[in-house]
């Protein structure tokens, strides 16, 4: 019962994350979805810039899968080539890493403030920017609470042998944990909210640090087969993108396994081919 318990609230605070991440991109979408595509088309100029671009927009939007289909929309126009278009995506992916550490340092104490603050501009804003701004901070607050109650919920955990057990079954295999992250990262659209718990699980011990690392890897890996799915049809030049970041990935998380250079292995051979 412990262990059911225990899963049961470590499911209900990982879909506290996820709907916190939705405001937030949602809110950052309706207020500035105008300015980041702009933003994003007027980086594409270069690979330098492009890298900038799809960093800062990924930052915003918490979500390089997002990103991903912003510039896959430009490459079915024909408006962007290939090597600054996955120069974005580079971007987009140390975007993501940044976001992740941000939100794990010790920030609650600025839950209430944001919340307090996007409520009152909720209520007040109407049909206006401020009104999608205010849930931006209502998304980041709850975004906070719920990592905060992951680790409170993690920590009982170390104490259910069920529950180690079933994670050390899960992550006893570098394969089955890059395939387990893959489709929690994949079902969540966001390889952010999969990396947070990861690293939440990690930091309660529930996870070894080797699986962690493989998970991790994994998380990545599964946020690409988005871009795949959802991303233009029927056009292969819009295509090229997605598949691209996706043998990025792919050569990350198996270089990751086994040296920890993925991503400068990974970034050298785009870059260099560009």
């Amino acid at each position: 019962m412990h262990a059911t318990r225990v899963m049961l609230e470590l499911t209900g605070n990982v879909v506290l994350l996820l709907w916190g991440l939705h405001m937030v991109q949602s809110g950052l979408t309706r207020a500035l979805g105008a300015d980041l595509r702009s933003t994003l088309s007027a980086g594409l100029r270069n690979r330098w810039t492009a890298f900038l671009a799809g960093l800062g927009v990924t930052m915003l939007l918490q979500s390089s899968t997002a990103t991903g289909l912003m510039v896959a929309g430009f490459t079915a126009t024909g408006v962007v080539a290939l090597m600054p278009a996955l120069a974005v995506m580079l971007g987009a992916n140390v975007g993501s890493t940044l976001i992740v550490q941000l939100l794990a340092f010790d920030v609650l104490h600025i839950a209430p403030a944001l919340l307090l603050a996007g409520f009152v501009a909720f209520r007040r804003g109407g049909k206006t920017r401020s009104r999608d701004l205010g849930r931006v901070g209502i998304g980041l607050g709850l975004m906070l609470l719920a990592l905060h109650l992951l680790l409170a919920t993690i920590e009982p955990a170390e104490t259910a042998p069920a529950l180690r057990d079933l994670f050390g079954v899960l992550t006893a295999d570098p394969i089955i944990a890059v395939l387990l992250a893959a489709a929690l990262s994949w079902a969540a659209h966001s390889s952010v909210a999969a990396v947070l718990l990861i690293a939440s699980l990690a930091g309660g011990h529930v996870v070894p640090p080797e699986a962690a690392v493989a998970m991790v890897a994994g998380a990545n890996l599964g946020s690409a087969i988005n871009p795949i799915i959802e991303g233009p049809s029927g056009n292969p030049a819009a295509r090229r993108l997605p598949v691209g970041n996706l043998f990025n990935r792919v050569v990350g998380c198996s270089t990751a396994s086994g040296s920890g250079k993925a991503p400068w292995v990974s970034c050298a051979v785009l870059w260099e081919n560009g």
